[in-house]
C-alpha cells in the first residue's frame, strides 16, 4: 500500500537567478520537475533583460499549489503532519428542532479545530457493539487525564445524522461525559481521511461508514494518528493508547 509522505515545499533555481516554488506531494514531484523544465527557458535572461516578452510578464517567484489536501488527489492519504481541509464540515449532535432552527448548518473548521488541541476518534456507527460498549467509554474515563495533557476537547465522529448522534450520547450517559459528538452526515470528513468502509454486511448502510481510528489534531494539523486494521477491532485507537501517545 503506497502512503506518500506529507506534502512539503520545494524550490528550484534556474538560470538568471529565477526561483520556482511549489507545494508537492510524493507523487507530484515528477510532474513539478517536468513543469520546471518547461518554464525554465522562458525564465532565462540576457544581460539582465528577459529573453522574450512572455518571460518579462512572469513574476520572479512562481508558486504553484498542487493542492494535495484534496481527498481525490491520487495517492494522497492524510497522515501525521497533514493539515485538515477547512472546507470539510461536521454536524454537531443536536435535536431535529435545533437543526431546523440553525438551517442545518455545519460546524465551522474554526469552531472545532482552530487554535485548539483536539482528540478525535471515529467509529463505524452509533449504538453499535464495540463503539457503544468499549470505544466511547475508553475516552470517557480518560477525559480528565487527556485535558491534563493539554487537550482542549475530545470529539466522537460517525457517519450518522446529528439527531442519531445526539440520542446516542444521551443513552451513553456518564460513559460519554465530557465528549462532544459530531455527525459526518454527508461522509465528507471520512472521505477526506480515506477511511471509508463498506459495512452493509452488518446492516450499516446505505453507503459507506468509517473505519475505526483516533487522532490528535493541533491547530488543524494531525500530530498523532492510530488506525485500526478493521472496524471491528479496538487495539490501537483507545483512549488509553491516545493518552500514552501524548
Amino acid at each position: 500500500c503506497f502512503r506518500p509522505s506529507p506534502p512539503s515545499s520545494a524550490s528550484f533555481s534556474f538560470e538568471g537567478g529565477e526561483r520556482f516554488t511549489a507545494m508537492i506531494g510524493a507523487r507530484t514531484f515528477g510532474a513539478v520537475r517536468t513543469l520546471s523544465r518547461a518554464v525554465a527557458p522562458a525564465m532565462r535572461t540576457t544581460n539582465g533583460h528577459p529573453a522574450n516578452p512572455f518571460a518579462g510578464a512572469m513574476r520572479r517567484t512562481m508558486s504553484i499549489n498542487v493542492n494535495p489536501y484534496n481527498p481525490d488527489t491520487p495517492g494522497y492519504e492524510p497522515g501525521v503532519g497533514s493539515r485538515l481541509m477547512k472546507t470539510v464540515g461536521l454536524q454537531k449532535a443536536r435535536t431535529w428542532d435545533e437543526g431546523e432552527a440553525d438551517g442545518f448548518a455545519k460546524s465551522s473548521y474554526e469552531s472545532v479545530f482552530e487554535g485548539k488541541k483536539v482528540v478525535v476518534f471515529s467509529v463505524p456507527g452509533a449504538f453499535t457493539g464495540v463503539c457503544h460498549k468499549a470505544h466511547v467509554p475508553s475516552f470517557g474515563k480518560n477525559i480528565e487525564a487527556l485535558k491534563a495533557k493539554g487537550i482542549d476537547s475530545v470529539i466522537c465522529i460517525a457517519v450518522n445524522d446529528p439527531y442519531c448522534m445526539n440520542a446516542w450520547k444521551k443513552t451513553l450517559g456518564a460513559a460519554a461525559e465530557g465528549i462532544d459528538f459530531y455527525a459526518d452526515a454527508d461522509g465528507s470528513f471520512t472521505h477526506y481521511m480515506h477511511k471509508e468502509f463498506d459495512l452493509k454486511v452488518a446492516a450499516l448502510g446505505p453507503s459507506f461508514r468509517s473505519n475505526r481510528y483516533s487522532m490528535m489534531v493541533d491547530n488543524g494539523i494531525i500530530k498523532v494518528l492510530h488506525v485500526e486494521k478493521g472496524p471491528g477491532e479496538l487495539e490501537v485507537s483507545t483512549g488509553e493508547k491516545m493518552l500514552a501517545s501524548l
